[in-house]
């Protein structure tokens, strides 16, 4: 839910101040890459610690 917040807000900043398709598909995939980095972080500090 608060992720779609976030996103709503975006595309509704972007429609207002941009006004190429190309910058705001640009804008959305570095957003996404953003998430999945997160989502990432998020898995690898779940796994459980190994000791070599």
């Amino acid at each position: 839910p608060e992720t779609m917040t976030i996103l709503k807000r975006v595309q509704r900043v972007m429609h207002s101040n941009v006004v190429s398709a190309r910058s705001q598909d640009v804008v959305f995939k570095r957003v996404g890459f953003a998430i999945q980095k997160g989502v990432a972080a998020q898995l690898v500090a779940r796994f459980p610690f190994i000791q070599v």
